[in-house]
């Protein structure tokens, strides 16, 4: 990440890639966004608990993008040169301090596949001890079984970050939850 002298502004560069997930080059990441650019990466991890709650986090009012909604447990962006992997775990640890943990891929997607708005990666995670979580992006952590996120979802999609609703019916068609 680079900041820019005088300026509370942080610019945050993202890989941008081919339809093959290559990289081609590199854009900040305000620039993807205003531009409504797909060709970047992101990850998300859906975990578990070993009773088979799922945690939801809800977003602080202070996030740039969909404030105030559920999101999955963890979730973001790949940053330039790094991998999804790296990514995930980077993640995992700003947003809720796990460490030292075993991610299991599940799921791979280019925005088309099922209308998502990056290339992406999921990861899966069965965790059971206390969290330790940003609480200046995450206002709440929720632990909700897959009938509670189905009904919040049925009720009023737009209570979750944009591409959950997707993420979530392909966790379910592919009996994940």
């Amino acid at each position: 990440m680079v900041y820019l002298k005088y300026t509370n502004y942080k610019m945050e560069y993202l890989d941008l890639v081919n339809e093959n997930d290559e990289v081609i080059g590199k854009e900040d990441r305000d620039i993807i966004y205003k531009n409504g650019w797909r060709n970047f990466r992101v990850i998300n991890i859906m975990i578990f608990t070993s009773n088979n709650k799922i945690i939801v986090p809800k977003r602080s009012a202070n996030r740039r993008v969909f404030p105030n909604c559920y999101d999955c447990s963890v979730g973001g962006h790949v940053s330039s040169g790094e991998t999804y992997e790296q990514a995930a775990y980077r993640e995992l640890e700003e947003e809720l301090g796990i460490t030292d943990v075993k991610l299991e891929e599940i799921g791979y997607f280019k925005p088309n596949d099922i209308g998502t708005s990056a290339f992406s990666k999921m990861y899966k995670l069965i965790y059971d001890k206390p969290l330790n979580y940003d609480k200046d992006g995450i206002q709440a952590i929720y632990y909700m079984t897959k009938d509670e996120i189905s009904k919040l979802i049925e009720e009023d999609e737009t209570q979750f970050k944009g591409d959950y609703p997707k993420f979530f019916k392909w966790l379910k068609e592919n009996k994940m939850v």
